[in-house]
């Protein structure tokens, strides 16, 4: 497997509160680091999957399922990490 970066805006509720942190923790988001950047709500990602794709998707389901209101709205990739040998 491969560890994917990349980050995600999010919008609509706010996830940097302790429950959503909590939330979010709980289903699975614990490869993501919450913060904000000119004004938005980020996560960023260093996900293990089999493809990028896979590595995105599960993470917005993730976030949208673990949030109530919270939308992503825009993904990023960054540097991928290859996996030890």
């Amino acid at each position: 497997m491969t560890t994917f970066r990349f980050t995600l805006t999010i919008e609509g509720a706010d996830v940097l509160t302790d429950a959503a942190q909590t939330a979010l923790h709980r289903s699975g988001c614990d490869d993501a680091t919450f913060g904000t950047s000119a004004g938005a709500q980020t996560a960023e990602f260093d996900r293990e999957a089999v493809d990028f794709s896979e590595a995105v998707a599960s993470a917005i389901r993730a976030i949208e399922t673990a949030v109530d209101g919270a939308r992503v709205v825009d993904a990023h990739r960054d540097q991928d990490v290859a996996a030890p040998s």
